[in-house]
């Protein structure tokens, strides 16, 4: 077995040095990506596979390692938080020969594998169900889906205060001398943190625009912070007359009308924070009365009300569909922050403001569907999309223009 993986990666290393990059074409370069991939998730299912055995042997030991991701840090020169991750799914993977079998075949990624694993192991009889959902959903959906089962099997007040009472905010300098900060918080109190700065943080993005400057989100999203700071700061120490005021800030509650009644959710049924995750529907009616603050009450995925807590009241039609489209609706794409929505029959074509005719796309889908000839075209139920349900949302396919079709642009 060792010397025929040891020929493989011979025969791997030798066609690698032997390419050519400059006689590639798109297509080409295209296709070499896809293999390399291919090649990276053998290697992270075989590296995996390989630490749940060392681990069940114990033969880390001995080498000068506290711990086994201790030992695979400095084996494999990876991170600490990495070689935890790994040791993690290994272990898990142990108790799930199918996912372990699915990971070896090329069939899940790493990546998908934590997954599933995660949502196996706590609710065994999904295993399956996870499998099949993760051949036709973006990891951001299956991480979702992953965490509805966690909610559902398990106490959701015992898990929120388990969660809380695990609360952390840590700092420190990097090798660079940046200022690092992570923390860890409940998902209703992550939200409220991520609700104040959302405001602050596209009033800077705007002026930023205006000033024909362009950063990444995330640094929009640091400055809000530092911007929030100073604002506490100033007020706090008398340096300024004016009170600092409370943002703007929106935040949508997804909660199925039967767990609102019944105080708590059972199999099957979701209260969120839309784009957040899971939480007790205890904490969602706590926060009803903030004035901030919307509540999506939906029978399956049909918005049964459209309650808006607040003075200012936006358009119901426009919640439906920010609350529906969390990320691009374009498959595989997982972007979520500048979301645009976009008529799907154009307004020009006499294409309605309507649910049916709205949804939101990430900015380079959008300008590609508007000036490039890109469409986005709705599935019907059963064509390779997996089983569908009630709580199924749209499927769509994003075709390129006639000329790029046959290409693979």
């Amino acid at each position: 077995m060792f010397d025929r993986l040891r020929d493989a990666h011979t025969e791997l290393r030798s066609a690698m040095t032997a390419i050519d990059l400059e006689v590639i074409d798109a297509a080409g370069a295209r296709e070499l990506v896809a293999l390399a991939d291919d090649v990276r998730r053998s290697g992270d299912a075989l590296r995996t596979i390989a630490v749940g055995r060392v681990d069940y042997v114990g033969a880390w030991k001995g080498e000068g390692a506290k711990n086994i991701s201790e030992w695979l840090a400095a084996e494999t020169n990876c991170a600490q938080y990495e070689a935890q991750s790994v040791v993690v799914l290994a272990n898990q993977l142990q108790h799930l020969p199918i996912t372990q079998a699915a990971l070896l075949s090329g069939a899940l990624s790493n990546t998908q594998a934590v997954e599933v694993a995660r949502g196996a192991i706590v609710a065994p009889n999904t295993e399956s169900q996870l499998l099949n959902l993760a051949k036709h959903v973006t990891v951001r959906d299956l991480r979702d889906a992953t965490a509805r089962v966690i909610a559902g099997a398990t106490d959701e007040a015992a898990r929120h205060k388990r969660i809380h009472n695990s609360r952390f905010l840590k700092s420190w300098r990097d090798p660079d001398g940046a200022f690092i900060i992570k923390g860890r918080m409940t998902v209703a109190n992550g939200a409220l943190v991520m609700a104040a700065l959302k405001p602050i943080q596209d009033e800077i993005f705007k002026t930023a625009r205006t000033s024909g400057k362009h950063e990444k989100p995330e640094a929009y999203a640091a400055d809000a912070l530092l911007a929030l700071c100073e604002a506490k700061t100033v007020g706090a120490q008398g340096l300024s007359a004016a009170k600092p005021t409370r943002p703007n800030a929106v935040m949508n509650i997804r909660i199925d009308y039967a767990a609102l009644k019944n105080g708590h959710t059972k199999e099957g049924e979701i209260c969120e924070i839309a784009g957040v995750g899971p939480i007790p529907v205890a904490t969602a009616t706590e926060y009803l009365g903030e004035a901030f603050l919307k509540l999506l009450v939906l029978d399956g995925v049909d918005i049964k009300t459209v309650a808006h807590l607040g003075r200012h009241i936006p358009a119901p039609l426009r919640t439906a569909v920010e609350e529906r489209d969390r990320v691009c609706q374009v498959p595989t794409c997982d972007v979520t922050l500048g979301l645009e929505i976009d008529h799907i029959k154009p307004f020009a074509e006499g294409g309605p403001a309507s649910l049916e005719n709205l949804v939101r796309l990430c900015k380079r889908h959008h300008l590609q569907k508007t000036h490039d000839g890109y469409r986005l075209v709705k599935l019907a139920m059963g064509c390779g999309t997996g089983p569908p349900s009630k709580n199924s949302p749209p499927k769509w396919e994003w075709r390129g223009p006639p000329d790029k079709q046959n290409t693979g642009s």
